[in-house]
């Protein structure tokens, strides 16, 4: 990593080489540093390779820079001093407050973070996904159109499919692309056949003001207006005069050659607008010039690119009429709350809640998996076994996560209730299949769980307990990492080569094992111990459910499911942990959902210099009573969704 945007500021350098104890801190960090690290990484105690003493000492040579292995070093530190991960549970530990002080040293000094000139980071060109191509297919032109049939899966990164870094366009993309477009506006000019002078449902989009009239010179008035109307809803905003001649051109050839008509030259126009690289590419545009004031690294997107930001986020589509309009009149930024709460109770906002929770929760998997069901189930019937775990359950599956992510949205309920609601989504096969009585009917609805259900929240979930299974068994580790990585955000680094599978360590002993003494066997290796002691309490804590997420029954009593978090909290079983994730570790569920989403949002990863913007929406989420509602508002008004690096920003500011 190199750049301006990892090197300390001189000014600060001087600061830290006077000892630092003038820097942005009054007093020297050092004690502080000393007293909750000394015994491990401190005087040539370097364990996990980190030897804090060092750091400090590097940081404070003038011309250094926390960058490279420094820079990796210190986002280390930050992440467990944020998770409380470190000192360990069974070490003195530092006040809150002197852990706040810890981090901010890192975040000012080591990165050189200014949290009052916050930096918006830079989002590449980015392509539509394949998702949000056909939704705006859909919504642009009415056409039903399913973009699964026609295109390849996209990559992701960092968890999802809407990161511009990866989103390429390779030469049989493009050739997808344009075959379509000819398709869709061959489509379109099949469909448009008037009648009694309107057009039907499906194609009404693209004829905005209707037939054309009779008189030729008003024909092409008409022809040129509608064209104009279409291509600012494909291009996301206002089209130049030059673009919208070419249009014009492009349809009056289809309207003149043989058997031409005013619907051809449309659908041609249709051909050429999602052919082009500004319906397939996002571009995105600061206000005015795009120059930053003085004392500021950030600048506000124009409206119009804002309105595609809020459409592509909540609705996986371009944006309406409605944004459009705030849009051109320059009002989109101070009437932004309002226009969230609109989108997110207009139902093209369960695209949303799909994807995003099909990625973050991985529920997009559940129907797709394969298990040995009839090993799972110990039955000898295949078919009944696959009847009991058929297709309608796994989508019941999906719909009762997704469902409750809806609810929370909607009515801006506690995030956290999606770990310990007492209630749930079912229809009379999902409930079935848990063990529920008194649900009947095919229809998903809200059902008030008993007071000893083993169902109730997350954790209790069929998608979540499927979508961390092997295809025979439960995977205590998968379940665990799960946890660690989509509700703590405090994954666990990727396992070292050569570790053996975990029924390598069954053959260490003389007794058929459970599942928390193979994963004590398994641990026993000192390369697996440290992150093992992270996941495999809280996977264990999931054992009463099988690989296919149901209730053990009689078996599930004689399994220890109680364990304790590495932040030293303990719990007896899954409905506890799940409290414990609500209650004393609420903040780190807070945050990691409010860095899922501002990812999700953005379309890139964070980096260091986002901790501030985090910091902040997972305040602003709080402050409002911690609505997963609320969460969505903060990062739709959060600098790096509103803002973009000014033009004349140096490119050493990229990583």
């Amino acid at each position: 990593m190199t750049g301006l945007a990892h090197r300390i500021h001189p000014l600060l350098a001087a600061m830290l080489v006077a000892g630092l104890s003038t820097g942005l801190f009054a007093a020297d960090p050092r004690p502080l540093f000393r007293d909750a690290c000394g015994g491990c990484h401190f005087d040539g105690s370097s364990e996990g390779g980190l030897d804090l003493e060092k750091l400090l000492d590097r940081l404070a040579t003038p011309g250094s820079a926390a960058s490279g292995p420094d820079h990796a070093a210190w986002m280390s530190v930050l992440r467990n001093l944020r998770a409380e991960t470190m000192p360990p549970a069974d070490q003195p530990r530092p006040a809150p407050d002197d852990r706040s002080r810890m981090m901010a040293f890192v975040e000012r000094d080591a990165f050189g973070i200014d949290p009052n000139r916050p930096d918006p980071g830079h989002v590449v060109l980015r392509r539509l996904n394949r998702s949000e191509y056909g939704h705006t297919i859909r919504d642009l032109t009415g056409l039903d159109f399913d973009a699964a049939d026609e295109l390849p899966t996209d990559d992701s990164g960092y968890g999802f499919d809407t990161i511009g870094e990866v989103l390429s366009m390779s030469p049989l993309l493009v050739e997808k692309y344009l075959g379509l477009a000819t398709w869709i506006g061959e489509a379109v000019a099949d469909d448009a056949v008037p009648q009694d002078g309107r057009y039907p449902e499906q194609v009404r989009r693209v004829f905005p003001f209707g037939p054309a009239p009779a008189d030729e010179s008003a024909r092409r008035g008409h022809l040129r207006d509608s064209i104009a109307r279409l291509a600012e809803r494909a291009f996301r905003r206002p089209v130049d005069e030059a673009t919208l001649d070419r249009l014009a051109a492009v349809a009056q050839a289809a309207i003149d050659g043989p058997g031409g008509t005013f619907e051809q030259g449309m659908a041609a126009a249709v051909t050429a607008l999602v052919a082009s690289p500004r319906f397939l590419f996002r571009i995105e545009e600061p206000a005015s010039a795009g120059v930053a004031a003085p004392g500021s690294s950030a600048v506000p997107l124009d409206d119009f690119s804002l309105a595609s930001r809020l459409s592509y986020f909540l609705w996986n589509s371009m944006p309406d009429d409605e944004l459009l309009d705030a849009a051109r009149e320059g009002r989109l930024h101070a009437d932004l709350d309002r226009q969230v709460d609109r989108m997110i109770a207009d139902p093209r906002a369960d695209r949303f809640v799909a994807d995003f929770v099909g990625q973050w929760l991985q529920t997009r998997d559940v129907e797709n998996l394969s298990f040995d069901v009839r090993q799972i189930l110990r039955s000898r019937d295949r078919f009944m076994a696959e009847r009991i775990f058929s297709p309608k359950v796994r989508t019941a599956m999906r719909l009762e996560t997704e469902l409750m992510v809806t609810r929370l949205l909607r009515d801006n309920l506690p995030a956290t209730d999606l770990l310990v609601a007492r209630e749930t989504f079912l229809n009379s096969r999902l409930a079935r299949f848990y063990g529920v009585p008194g649900v009947e009917g095919s229809e998903m609805r809200l059902v008030k769980l008993a007071p000893d259900s083993h169902r109730g929240g997350l954790l209790t979930h069929a998608s979540m307990l499927v979508v961390t299974s092997n295809p025979t068994r439960t995977s205590p580790v998968k379940r665990g990492l799960f946890i660690l990585d989509n509700l703590l955000g405090t994954p666990a680094p990727p396992p070292p080569p050569g570790v053996p599978p975990l029924e390598a360590a069954a053959e260490k002993s003389d007794h058929r094992p459970s599942m928390r003494e193979l994963m004590e066997l398994h641990r026993r290796d000192a390369l697996c111990a440290s992150c093992h002691e992270r996941m495999d309490p809280l996977g264990l804590a999931l054992e009463g459910y099988n690989a296919v997420g149901q209730w053990r029954g009689d078996e599930a009593d004689a399994i220890d499911t109680s364990g304790r978090l590495v932040t030293g909290e303990s719990f007896a079983d899954v409905r506890e942990l799940a409290e414990v994730i609500a209650g004393p570790r609420r903040r780190d569920y807070h945050r990691c959902l409010a860095e899922k989403l501002l990812v999700y949002a953005l379309g890139r990863g964070l980096e260091y210099f986002d901790a501030p913007a985090v910091d902040r929406i997972v305040a602003e989420m709080e402050r409002d009573g911690g609505g997963f509602g609320s969460l969505v508002h903060a990062v739709c008004r959060s600098v790096p969704f509103r803002m973009q690096r000014p033009a004349a920003a140096s490119p050493e500011n990229d990583r």
